[in-house]
């Protein structure tokens, strides 16, 4: 079985109009770790209340988790009264056999460039059975930190060490 990715959750902080906004698709809100059952979410609501900035968040979350670059009217979706914003997103990745639950949030900071971003964080529960590991930061990037690149050092070693291409093989385990 390849692994399968799911959106849990998205939430949005004073992006475009939204100070404060969140989604839970329906799987999550029910608590079905089920991959096989297709989920469908519907956005309405009044002009102004949202949507559009949900759609954005989700088209530039996507950008940057492949790598590419900020384009520069992202500094347009962060609300015209704050010089920072934030996307959280949690995901399901089934495995055959295990359920990892990630997270990724990054926030935004305008800049002369347009914006900028400030810090990522990458954290990670690791489901196995029964068994549910405490979510854990694994990658910690604040910008302004130039000593570390990257947080917690631990993390950074087992990623580095580990060759074998499978980014959360070992994860999960008893943590020293």
């Amino acid at each position: 079985m390849e692994s399968v990715v799911r959106l849990s959750s998205l939430r949005i902080h004073n992006i475009k109009n939204v100070r404060n906004g969140q989604i839970v698709m329906p799987g999550t809100c029910r608590k079905q770790l089920d991959y096989k059952a297709a989920e469908v979410l519907g956005l309405y609501g009044q002009n102004g209340s949202g949507k559009t900035a949900v759609i954005d968040a989700l088209y530039y979350l996507q950008r940057i988790m492949i790598g590419a670059g900020l384009e520069e009217e992202i500094a347009d979706y962060i609300d015209a009264n704050e010089n920072l914003a934030e996307i959280t997103a949690d995901f399901h990745i089934f495995s055959e056999t295990v359920i990892y639950e990630a997270g990724y949030r990054i926030s935004l900071q305008r800049s002369e460039k347009g914006a900028e971003i400030l810090r990522e964080t990458l954290s990670c529960a690791v489901n196995n059975g029964n068994a549910r590991s405490n979510k854990t930061v694994f990658m910690d990037y604040q910008r302004s930190d130039r000593r570390n690149v990257f947080t917690p050092r631990k993390r950074l070693d087992e990623v580095v060490e580990a060759d074998s291409g499978h980014f959360f093989r070992g994860y999960g385990k008893t943590q020293r």
